[in-house]
Protein backbone atom coordinates (compact mmCIF):
# COMPACT_ATOMS: atom_id res chain seq x y z
CA UNK A 1 0.00 0.00 0.00
CA UNK A 2 1.33 3.50 -0.85
CA UNK A 3 0.36 6.48 0.35
CA UNK A 4 1.74 10.14 0.21
CA UNK A 5 2.00 13.14 2.16
CA UNK A 6 3.18 16.91 1.32
CA UNK A 7 4.56 19.16 3.74
CA UNK A 8 4.77 22.57 2.71
CA UNK A 9 5.97 25.74 4.71
CA UNK A 10 7.65 23.81 7.29
CA UNK A 11 11.61 24.49 7.03
CA UNK A 12 12.26 21.18 7.53
CA UNK A 13 16.03 19.46 7.67
CA UNK A 14 15.53 16.88 5.31
CA UNK A 15 19.07 15.42 5.97
CA UNK A 16 17.53 14.99 9.39
CA UNK A 17 14.34 13.62 8.73
CA UNK A 18 16.01 10.82 6.19
CA UNK A 19 18.62 10.00 8.69
CA UNK A 20 15.79 9.61 11.31
CA UNK A 21 13.52 7.58 9.11
CA UNK A 22 16.69 5.29 8.28
CA UNK A 23 17.31 4.61 12.49
CA UNK A 24 14.28 3.86 13.00
CA UNK A 25 14.16 1.44 10.10
CA UNK A 26 17.38 -0.30 11.12
CA UNK A 27 15.93 -0.53 15.08
CA UNK A 28 13.53 -2.56 13.79
CA UNK A 29 13.95 -6.10 14.60
CA UNK A 30 13.95 -8.54 11.47
CA UNK A 31 13.75 -5.77 9.04
CA UNK A 32 17.43 -5.29 6.73
CA UNK A 33 18.65 -2.18 4.62
CA UNK A 34 18.72 -3.31 1.20
CA UNK A 35 18.46 -0.43 -1.01
CA UNK A 36 19.46 3.40 -0.21
CA UNK A 37 19.07 5.88 -3.02
CA UNK A 38 20.45 9.54 -2.64
CA UNK A 39 20.59 12.04 -5.17
CA UNK A 40 18.72 14.63 -7.14
CA UNK A 41 15.78 15.38 -9.53
CA UNK A 42 15.05 18.40 -11.52
CA UNK A 43 17.70 19.83 -8.63
CA UNK A 44 16.28 18.98 -5.76
CA UNK A 45 16.70 16.37 -3.00
CA UNK A 46 15.57 13.06 -3.38
CA UNK A 47 16.05 10.35 -0.94
CA UNK A 48 15.05 7.18 -0.45
CA UNK A 49 15.26 4.14 1.88
CA UNK A 50 14.00 -0.07 1.70
CA UNK A 51 13.83 -2.26 3.93
CA UNK A 52 12.76 -6.39 3.82
CA UNK A 53 12.01 -8.71 6.12
CA UNK A 54 15.16 -10.73 7.32
CA UNK A 55 12.73 -14.08 7.93
CA UNK A 56 9.77 -15.47 6.76
CA UNK A 57 6.88 -15.52 9.35
CA UNK A 58 5.68 -18.70 10.33
CA UNK A 59 1.80 -17.15 10.01
CA UNK A 60 2.93 -15.52 6.08
CA UNK A 61 -0.94 -13.69 4.86
CA UNK A 62 -0.78 -10.06 6.17
CA UNK A 63 2.60 -10.01 7.56
CA UNK A 64 5.29 -6.97 6.49
CA UNK A 65 6.92 -8.02 3.74
CA UNK A 66 9.27 -4.90 2.43
CA UNK A 67 9.03 -0.82 3.52
CA UNK A 68 10.16 1.90 1.25
CA UNK A 69 9.87 5.38 2.47
CA UNK A 70 11.00 8.19 -0.15
CA UNK A 71 11.97 11.99 0.66
CA UNK A 72 11.66 14.60 -2.32
CA UNK A 73 11.86 18.19 -2.47
CA UNK A 74 12.93 21.47 -0.54
CA UNK A 75 12.51 22.13 2.80
CA UNK A 76 9.29 24.50 2.58
CA UNK A 77 7.85 22.22 0.20
CA UNK A 78 8.84 18.23 0.28
CA UNK A 79 6.76 14.83 -0.23
CA UNK A 80 7.43 11.82 1.64
CA UNK A 81 5.90 8.43 0.67
CA UNK A 82 5.70 5.26 2.22
CA UNK A 83 5.06 2.08 1.38
CA UNK A 84 4.65 -1.21 3.02
CA UNK A 85 4.23 -4.53 0.90
CA UNK A 86 2.37 -7.66 2.82
CA UNK A 87 2.40 -11.05 1.70
CA UNK A 88 -0.66 -12.30 0.12
CA UNK A 89 -1.90 -8.40 -0.19
CA UNK A 90 -2.93 -9.15 -3.62
CA UNK A 91 -5.57 -11.62 -3.02
CA UNK A 92 -8.91 -10.67 -2.98
CA UNK A 93 -10.64 -12.45 -0.14
CA UNK A 94 -8.25 -12.31 3.33
CA UNK A 95 -9.41 -15.93 4.21
CA UNK A 96 -7.89 -17.78 1.02
CA UNK A 97 -4.55 -16.84 2.41
CA UNK A 98 -5.28 -18.84 5.19
CA UNK A 99 -6.81 -22.00 3.43
CA UNK A 100 -3.62 -21.33 1.21
CA UNK A 101 -1.11 -21.76 4.26
CA UNK A 102 -2.90 -23.69 6.86
CA UNK A 103 -5.61 -25.54 5.65
CA UNK A 104 -9.25 -24.87 6.83
CA UNK A 105 -7.94 -23.43 10.52
CA UNK A 106 -5.83 -21.56 8.59
CA UNK A 107 -9.05 -19.69 7.26
CA UNK A 108 -10.45 -18.76 10.78
CA UNK A 109 -6.95 -17.14 11.20
CA UNK A 110 -6.42 -15.51 8.32
CA UNK A 111 -9.74 -14.33 7.37
CA UNK A 112 -9.73 -11.82 10.79
CA UNK A 113 -5.91 -10.23 10.12
CA UNK A 114 -5.16 -10.61 6.74
CA UNK A 115 -3.13 -7.15 6.44
CA UNK A 116 -3.05 -6.00 9.97
CA UNK A 117 0.80 -6.47 10.85
CA UNK A 118 1.93 -4.47 7.67
CA UNK A 119 -0.99 -2.02 8.36
CA UNK A 120 0.37 -1.63 11.99
CA UNK A 121 3.76 -0.91 10.52
CA UNK A 122 3.01 1.91 8.75
CA UNK A 123 0.67 3.35 11.26
CA UNK A 124 4.46 3.07 12.95
CA UNK A 125 6.20 4.57 10.30
CA UNK A 126 3.93 7.37 9.60
CA UNK A 127 4.22 8.52 13.15
CA UNK A 128 7.68 8.50 13.83
CA UNK A 129 8.08 10.79 10.34
CA UNK A 130 5.13 13.08 11.80
CA UNK A 131 7.83 13.35 14.99
CA UNK A 132 10.53 14.02 12.87
CA UNK A 133 9.60 16.58 11.11
CA UNK A 134 8.16 18.40 13.86
CA UNK A 135 11.14 17.93 15.64
CA UNK A 136 13.13 18.79 12.52
CA UNK A 137 11.22 21.48 11.11
CA UNK A 138 12.09 25.39 12.22
CA UNK A 139 8.30 26.19 11.86
CA UNK A 140 5.65 24.13 14.07
CA UNK A 141 3.87 21.62 11.94
CA UNK A 142 0.21 22.56 11.28
CA UNK A 143 -2.49 20.62 9.97
CA UNK A 144 -2.79 22.91 7.07
CA UNK A 145 0.75 22.35 6.27
CA UNK A 146 -0.26 18.37 4.80
CA UNK A 147 -1.98 17.16 2.20
CA UNK A 148 -2.67 13.86 2.23
CA UNK A 149 -2.84 11.98 -1.00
Amino acid sequence: MVKVRRYRDTGTDLQALYKGVKDFLQGTKDLNIVNEINGKIDGKPFMSISATKASAPRFLAGALREVTVSITGDPEDFLVEVHTGSWFSNIAMPGVAGILIAGPVGFAVGAGTPTIMALDYERKVWKKVRELVEKNSKKKLELNKVEVY
